[in-house]
C-alpha cells in the first residue's frame, strides 16, 4: 500500500473527528453567544441571542421553582439549623463569647460604646439615673416613710432595753404616752432629713454605684461565671435558638417568595456571569462533549472507508 493510499485512508477520519468535535464545540458556544440578537439587512439572523439569553427568563423562573419547591423546605433547613454539628457550632460560638469577655479588660461604657455609640449608651445611663431619682423623690416625699422609720425606731429601742430596770421604766404608761409624741416629731424630723440633705446623699450614693457599674472592667463582672452557670447559658441558648427555629422558621419561608428571590437574581445577572457559572460547574462535562463529538466523527469516517473500498 503506498503513502497516497494510507493518507486517503486516514484523511476522511481525521476530517470525520475534526468536524465532529468542532460541531460539538460550536453547539455549545452556541448555547450562550451570540449574547444579544443580530440583524442583517433588517432580519434576525436565525439562533441569536443563544440559547440561554433567549430563555434567561424562563430559565430563571423554573430554577426558582426548583429551588423553592424542592430545595428550600422547611424539614430540610430545619434539620439542617438542628443537627448537631450546626448545636456544636453554636455551644463553641457561645465559649468563645464567654471567654473573650472574661478577658475583656474594657469598662462596661467603653464595651457597650463600641456596638451601640457613646451617646446611646450615655443616654441609657442619664435614663436610668433619672427614673431611679424619680423612684426615690416619690420614696423620699411620703410621708409615712418618716412615721415607719420613726416606729420602727422605738420598737428596735425596746428590744435593745430588754426587761431590766431602764426596760421597767420605758414600759409604763407614762413612758408609753412619752414615745406617743416623740413618735410622731421624730417622723416629721425623719422626713424633712429625708427631703434635704438625705435625698442629696442617696441619689449621689445611686449615681456612684451607677458610675462604678458602668466603668467596670467586662472582665471583672463575667470573672465570676462558673461552669455551671456557663453549661446553664449554653443550655438556655441553645433551647431559645431551636424554639425559634421551630416556631419562626415556617413563619419565615411562608413570609419570603425564595422563587421569586432566585428568579430576580438569575434575571439581573449579565450572560457572561451565567456563563461562567455554567461552565465552571460543568465545563469537564461540556468538554467531554467535544471529544465524543470527534470520536463519533472519526467513527464515521472509518465507517466511509469501507464504502470507499
Amino acid at each position: 500500500m503506498e503513502i497516497f493510499d494510507i493518507v486517503r485512508l486516514l484523511v476522511p477520519v481525521a476530517l470525520g473527528g475534526i468536524i465532529g468535535a468542532f460541531t460539538n464545540y460550536i453547539a455549545i458556544k452556541m448555547m450562550f453567544r451570540p449574547y444579544t440578537e443580530k440583524r442583517l439587512f433588517g432580519f434576525t439572523i436565525p439562533f441569536t441571542p443563544g440559547i440561554i439569553p433567549k430563555r434567561q427568563n424562563d430559565l430563571a423562573k423554573a430554577i426558582g421553582k426548583v429551588v423553592s419547591d424542592n430545595l428550600v423546605d422547611v424539614d430540610g433547613i430545619s434539620k439542617m439549623l438542628l443537627s448537631d454539628e450546626t448545636i456544636g457550632k453554636l455551644e463553641a460560638k457561645i465559649d468563645e463569647i464567654i471567654h473573650s469577655l472574661q478577658t475583656n479588660e474594657s469598662s462596661l461604657r467603653t464595651f457597650f460604646s463600641n456596638y451601640a455609640g457613646e451617646e446611646r449608651v450615655e443616654n441609657l445611663i442619664k435614663r436610668v439615673n433619672g427614673n431611679l431619682a424619680k423612684k426615690i423623690d416619690g420614696i423620699v416625699s411620703d410621708e409615712k416613710i418618716g412615721q415607719t422609720i420613726a416606729v420602727s425606731a422605738m420598737s428596735a429601742f425596746d428590744d435593745k432595753i430588754g426587761d431590766g430596770f431602764m426596760g421597767l421604766l420605758t414600759k409604763n404608761a407614762l413612758a408609753d404616752t412619752i414615745k406617743d409624741k416623740i413618735t410622731p416629731k421624730l417622723a416629721g424630723l425623719i422626713n424633712d432629713v429625708m427631703r434635704g440633705d438625705g435625698r442629696k446623699m442617696i441619689l449621689s450614693i445611686v449615681d456612684d454605684e451607677i458610675n462604678r457599674f458602668a466603668n467596670g472592667t467586662v472582665a471583672s463582672w463575667t470573672a465570676n461565671l462558673s461552669d455551671e452557670k456557663i453549661e446553664s447559658l449554653k443550655h438556655d441558648v441553645v433551647k431559645l435558638y431551636s424554639e425559634k427555629v421551630k416556631t419562626e422558621l415556617p413563619r419565615l419561608l411562608r413570609t419570603v417568595d425564595i422563587s421569586k428571590i432566585v428568579e430576580d437574581k438569575i434575571q439581573s445577572m449579565d450572560m457572561p456571569t451565567v456563563e461562567r457559572l455554567v461552565l465552571d460547574v460543568a465545563n469537564n462535562e461540556l468538554y467531554m462533549l467535544v471529544w465524543l463529538g470527534g470520536l463519533l466523527g472519526a467513527i464515521i469516517g472509518v465507517a466511509n472507508i469501507f464504502f470507499m473500498i
